[in-house]
């Protein structure tokens, strides 16, 4: 799945056009779920043939779970084959996240959808890190699915909150709206050049910011020259404008 191919899609659909493609091409990626529950099937099966069964509710709250302490595991795994499992559960979630996105589409038309799908991967994978080294001690992995669903809805609603404050960082990046008054207009980059030398930002997160937000980069190619995942590298944007919001609204960026 190239750049050109996903241009202008939204985050979840470029998500679910990955899962296509590890699920489409000669070798799919494959996962074996037989041994852990009575009824589950015994042959290898693709991610969207297994997103399909857990989906269905022939498929035990117990069985379910066990599944998904596998894939959890799966994704500690290194190299390009970690990536791959990383996608896959990321996507094997969509339904849950697609639900959430088209909640905040309605109450929150204002906010970009490209943002809260960015903030939804983000809080999920977040909270599948933090999960994944005590997943074996997990007393209900049946809730796994829904409690990471959870933590992505969690993280929209902090995008929501940063974007009722964001009004704050566009003052001071000198872009109130028409016919209100705000503090001297500020460049974007001597806002963020100070946040780097009072300590508040890394210069890797003021660049991040800059190349996406201003010079309008997506997130996905700035992922694919690195290395790293879009949604990892969105959560890394998230963190950092959190930080310069705060300290935009506390004054702490003023000359």
């Amino acid at each position: 799945m190239d750049a050109i191919t996903t241009a202008g899609m939204e985050p979840l659909r470029v998500l679910e056009a990955e899962l296509m493609r590890l699920v489409e091409r000669p070798r799919p990626l494959t996962l074996v779920v037989g041994d852990l529950a009575a009824g589950l099937p015994e042959h290898p099966m693709d991610m969207a043939e297994l997103r399909a069964l857990l989906l269905h509710p022939s498929v035990g709250y117990q069985a379910r779970g066990l599944v998904w302490v596998r894939l959890v595991k799966m994704t500690g795994w290194s190299g390009r084959r970690g990536e791959e499992w990383r996608t896959a559960v990321c996507a094997m979630a969509l339904p849950g996240l697609w639900r959430t996105a088209a909640r905040l589409r309605r109450t929150a038309p204002d906010v970009s959808q490209h943002d809260v799908q960015q903030a939804l991967l983000a809080g999920f994978w977040e909270a599948l890190v933090d999960l994944r080294g005590r997943v074996d001690g997990v007393e209900e992995p049946g809730r796994i699915p829904a409690s990471l669903c959870w933590a992505a809805d969690r993280a929209a609603r902090r995008l929501e909150d940063v974007e009722r404050s964001h009004r704050a960082l566009r003052a001071g990046l000198g872009e109130c709206p028409d016919g209100e008054q705000g503090p001297t207009p500020v460049h974007p980059d001597e806002l963020l050049d100070r946040a780097v030398e009072r300590g508040l930002l890394t210069r890797a997160q003021a660049e991040l910011i800059a190349r996406t937000r201003l010079e309008r980069v997506p997130v996905r190619v700035l992922a694919e020259q690195e290395g790293v995942t879009a949604e990892a590298l969105g959560m890394r944007r998230h963190r950092a404008e959190v930080r310069l919001v705060r300290a935009v609204r506390a004054g702490l960026l003023t000359s």
